[in-house]
């Protein structure tokens, strides 16, 4: 009769054999591994990705090669995991595979919504998609209460009703603190060139981390509140409570510039190919890439107090708030006005296939992005996440709720 000493020692034997072995295996079958698997034979047909929330580093908010419902709109499938307690954190693309988080990594079939593999944990904020040298699968960093981790996107190894191999690394953080303006909220990290840049919960800084090991490059501190960082061109450009806007290296996290705007409340930074946009709650500001002079500015005379900027073929989109918020289309290079939206409410707007895709409130809006014509509504009956886009597809996240719309035809 085996002793429960013994017994345990087998099995962690076991289960180190499996992960050793398993750990490539896993990955490279991971076409033929249906639910543990990043891809399957699905029969989806897409190979788009949106790998990270506003889809790049740079934050831009844009694929030019996705598609999304552009004259009509309807569910093509609604999932409420009972694991999953998401609020409107953005889901995140690869190949047939959708990723969520709220309190679970969630991976569901983009064709059915089906569910693929679920791991618990405190995880808080949009995953960052990034290629691991030392893996042959993807890893996905997120941001926790706890710091920053890294995790296996193709979800590990289910073992005598256990995970193993689902979690790589775990960077630096500590427990989330109140910031000026209450609970730091989830800030989403970014990943680029094999680094993930993401903010530390519960601190003043920013931080570089390998994206194979976690380890760290470089940390830096710009200040209290900090939003998404952008990356763009070997530079990193970060915001924070009260004013200001920092350009790191993005190699050695050598601080080139720090601009201070005219407002305390500065939202997420747009890299684009020679500056940065960075919207505030009364407007929007275009920086020089190279010393933070001040390009243009544009007053929209709103009360934003969340949200990002969309960059797409030479045009800016960003949300003001209140009773006269609206979607505003801007010139790339001088910030002259185009047209403006009835888009009440706050938010980031996405860009894909010659529309603009923007929350109001409970409502997804569609506005052609030539004109400022809306082009559908979907009432949604709860605040959604900012989407990510497919292959005519948007995927939105809604406190618990996961929802996949397509074209109404």
């Amino acid at each position: 009769m085996v002793s429960a000493l013994s017994r345990r020692s087998a099995l962690l034997g076991l289960a180190s054999g499996v992960l050793g072995f398993g750990a490539v295996r896993a990955a490279d079958s991971a076409d033929s591994l249906g639910d543990s698997g990043v891809r399957s034979d699905s029969g989806t047909g897409t190979d788009l990705d949106w790998p990270m929330a506003r889809y790049d580093a740079a934050g831009t908010g844009y694929d030019p090669d996705a598609s999304g419902p552009k004259d009509g709109v309807r569910v093509k499938w609604r999932r409420e995991p009972e694991t999953f307690f998401g609020g409107t954190e953005s889901p995140i693309l690869s190949g047939d595979t959708l990723y969520a988080t709220g309190r679970v990594l969630l991976a569901l079939d983009v064709a059915t919504g089906e569910t693929r593999f679920a791991h618990e944990g405190s995880y808080r904020s949009s995953p960052a998609r990034t290629d691991a040298e030392a893996y042959t699968t993807d890893t996905l960093a997120v941001t926790a209460p706890a710091g920053v981790f890294g995790l296996n996107a193709g979800g590990g190894i289910r073992l005598f009703d256990r995970e193993f191999g689902v979690e790589r690394w775990h960077g630096p953080g500590r427990e989330s603190r109140f910031g000026v303006f209450g609970p730091p909220s989830a800030v989403p990290p970014v990943a680029a060139d094999g680094t993930i840049y993401a903010a530390i919960p519960g601190t003043e800084h920013v931080v570089a981390l390998d994206a194979s090991s976690g380890r760290k490059r470089w940390r830096r501190s710009p200040g209290d509140e900090l939003r998404r960082p952008a990356v763009a061109d070997g530079r990193l450009f970060a915001v924070n409570w009260p004013h200001n806007t920092t350009a790191y290296d993005a190699e050695t996290g050598e601080r080139l510039w720090q601009a201070e705007l005219p407002e305390q409340m500065v939202l997420p930074p747009t890299a684009t190919g020679d500056g940065v946009v960075v919207p505030d709650r009364t407007g929007v500001t275009a920086l020089n890439a190279t010393d933070g002079s001040v390009r243009w500015r544009f007053d929209h005379g709103g009360n934003a107090t969340e949200g990002a900027a969309a960059v797409a073929e030479g045009r800016v989109f960003v949300q003001s708030a209140g009773s006269d918020g609206a979607l505003h289309a801007l010139d790339l290079e001088t910030g002259e006005q185009y047209w403006s939206a009835p888009v009440r409410g706050e938010g980031t707007p996405v860009v894909a296939d010659g529309v603009v895709y923007a929350r109001a409130y409970n409502d997804l809006v569609a506005v052609d992005t030539e004109d400022g014509t809306v082009r559908w509504r979907y009432d949604s009956r709860l605040p959604l996440s900012t989407p990510a886009v497919g292959d005519g597809v948007l995927y939105a996240v809604a406190h618990g709720r996961i929802v996949a719309l397509e074209e109404d035809r």
